[in-house]
């Protein structure tokens, strides 16, 4: 997200600074079924009508075809009846995060810039940047949350960013 800096009217001489979104996200009017857990899946399956004693199976045949095959389309996934596929894709799609931009430091540190998939064809696609950094015991991966860090990496500028004042300060770090 793109931030602007307005200034708030106040009484006496100084003025606040606050942050003013540019953009809003627009979800997908298909949302994807990319990162939800097997719960998750199953009751959406429930919203559109599948059987309860048919969710189980299908969220396994689903899982295994996102997360150990790779399907990036329902039509893909052959042991998945036409008639589910095509109800499936009435209403989800498969859509991932795509890197638009890579960076790979000499020590292994690595660079991301997503791009979200995005249900407006009008505005530019969200995008966010995140950053894999190994050490021998653990890897850590920093995702830009556009509100401030307080570890302030010498490679990050969300480090440098004061705090929103309607956001509280998180960590931005998942060791």
């Amino acid at each position: 997200m793109t931030d602007t800096v307005t200034p708030k009217a106040v009484s006496g001489a100084s003025a606040l600074v606050e942050k003013v979104p540019l953009e809003t996200y627009v979800p997908p009017a298909k949302p994807s079924l990319i990162g939800l857990s097997r719960a998750e899946i199953s009751d959406r399956l429930g919203e559109i009508g599948v059987q309860a004693g048919q969710r189980k199976m299908r969220t396994q045949q689903l899982w295994n075809w996102m997360y150990f095959r790779g399907a990036k389309s329902f039509a893909e996934m052959t042991n998945v009846s036409k008639d589910m596929r095509a109800e499936l894709e009435k209403y989800f799609t498969v859509d991932r995060p795509k890197v638009v931009a890579e960076q790979i430091s000499n020590d292994g540190t690595r660079k991301w810039l997503l791009r979200l998939p995005s249900g407006d064809k009008v505005e530019r696609p969200h995008e966010v940047e995140c950053v894999y950094i190994p050490e021998t015991d653990r890897g850590t991966l920093c995702v830009s949350s556009q509100v401030g860090c307080t570890l302030n990496c010498a490679f990050c500028h969300t480090g440098t960013q004061r705090w929103c004042a309607t956001s509280p300060p998180a960590r931005s770090s998942a060791r």
